[in-house]
């Protein structure tokens, strides 16, 4: 599948680069703004509404963490949701799921204290969540720019990192001023009012196979590689590993980010603040890593951020107490490592493996990634309520970190061709 691994990425024209947009910017913007009001984007805005459900229903810290772990039924139905997208095309699977990621929100928004409500409407967003995630849009995007394929989903990922940056503070500023079921209203009108249109309007209406905005025809439909012969390409499963070890710690550490700065002595106010500094540098991350992955090797890119990340989560472990400066500078390591993460994994898909089966390989990944990210929330608020803090599990994130740069390496050199 990957072919002979000789050759590495080349410079590419910056005529390209716009040509592709100005061909295609339809396609970008709409899965910019799909993936800005994402599941991942919630993600980064989740920690907003512990202490609020908390003080509600009386929940403890790992009772609201147990409900991330919803993520592993769309862990499971990943590949499969990917195999869909491969053969019938992503853009009614969109609509279809951005209408129920809406209606989730506004269920969280109604609910009565019922920890069984709140499980199942979690798990409604993790499941719907999928048709606005990384599986659709970065299928969408990879189909239609070749040459700038690492700048161009850094650029639609990007929107997950913008809305981490904004989100939790207008997330904060509702909930203080209007209730945390505002909070929830207002993340499922965003969905409707924002994403939906532009999938309905900008996303090609039969899949994206065909835009007629394009200068150039999209790629012929071609069946998807056989699940027998993906599932022994020993690539996939490095990338797997790799993409769980670096996603992992990143998505606990924002589901109980605030609640972990304020446990640093860093009052709520700032924390919601830096919640979103979190998101800011996660799109420096995303652009950077986008721009370099077009011209350098992939995997040493990565490694280069993921030990960016231990740094940052050594820092928060090993002071009881921080400043805000020294919590920023922990928290921009992080998010750069985060924003990297998301870019690097979509960009090797395609780069190592192409765009025919690009939703079913990336579904797999995204099924051992949601896996061990929806675990690793819930034993990083376990770990609060038996050790009073963070600090242990941030150490053991921080090797995390660092095992999934060194994983990736393992890829070798790509394939002497690249596959479309």
């Amino acid at each position: 599948m990957a072919g002979a691994d000789t050759g590495d990425a080349v410079p590419m024209p910056r005529q390209t680069l716009l040509q592709e947009w100005q061909d295609h910017w339809r396609v970008g913007v709409a899965a910019f703004l799909a993936l800005s009001f994402s599941l991942g984007s919630y993600m980064a805005a989740t920690s907003m509404f512990i202490l609020p459900l908390e003080k509600a229903f009386g929940w403890s810290r790992s009772d609201i963490a147990f409900a991330h772990n919803a993520g592993l039924l769309s862990a499971f139905l990943s590949p499969f949701f990917g195999r869909l997208i491969d053969r019938v095309g992503a853009r009614r699977i969109m609509l279809v799921g951005s209408v129920l990621f809406a209606l989730a929100f506004f269920g969280l928004g109604a609910m009565n204290g019922s920890l069984l409500l709140f499980y199942f409407l979690f798990a409604m967003i993790f499941v719907s969540g999928l048709a606005t995630s990384g599986i659709t849009c970065s299928r969408v995007v990879s189909e239609v720019f070749v040459h700038s394929r690492g700048f161009s989903l850094a650029a639609a990922r990007s929107g997950m990192a913008l809305s981490g940056a904004f989100l939790p503070a207008i997330l904060y500023l509702v909930i203080t001023h209007l209730g945390w079921r505002a909070g929830y209203m207002v993340e499922g009108m965003m969905v409707l009012l924002i994403v939906w249109p532009a999938i309905y309007f900008w996303i090609g209406r039969s899949g994206t196979r065909r835009d007629p905005q394009a200068a150039r025809p999209l790629p012929t439909a071609v069946a998807p590689v056989r699940w027998g012969q993906l599932l022994r390409e020993p690539k996939i499963w490095v990338l797997c590993l790799g993409a769980s070890l670096g996603y992992a710690p990143a998505s606990a550490l924002m589901s109980q980010l605030q609640p972990l700065l304020i446990d640093k002595s860093i009052n709520p106010a700032s924390a919601a603040t830096l919640v979103g500094l979190a998101g800011v540098a996660s799109f420096v991350g995303a652009i950077v890593t986008g721009s370099l992955v077009d011209r350098f090797w992939a995997p040493g890119v990565a490694l280069i951020f993921a030990c960016g990340s231990a740094a940052g989560c050594m820092l928060f472990a090993g002071n009881a107490t921080m400043t805000g400066p020294v919590a920023a500078g922990a928290i921009m390591l992080i998010g750069l490592g985060l924003g990297a993460e998301i870019d690097v994994v979509a960009y090797m898909v395609a780069r190592y493996f192409g765009v025919t089966s690009f939703s079913t390989i990336y579904g797999l990944t995204v099924f051992f990634l949601t896996f061990s990210g929806s675990l690793s929330s819930w034993l990083l608020g376990s770990a609060y309520d038996r050790f009073g803090n963070y600090d242990l599990a941030l150490s053991v994130m921080a090797g995390a970190f660092l095992a999934a740069g060194l994983a990736y390496l393992m890829l070798g050199r790509y394939p002497s061709r690249p596959v479309e």
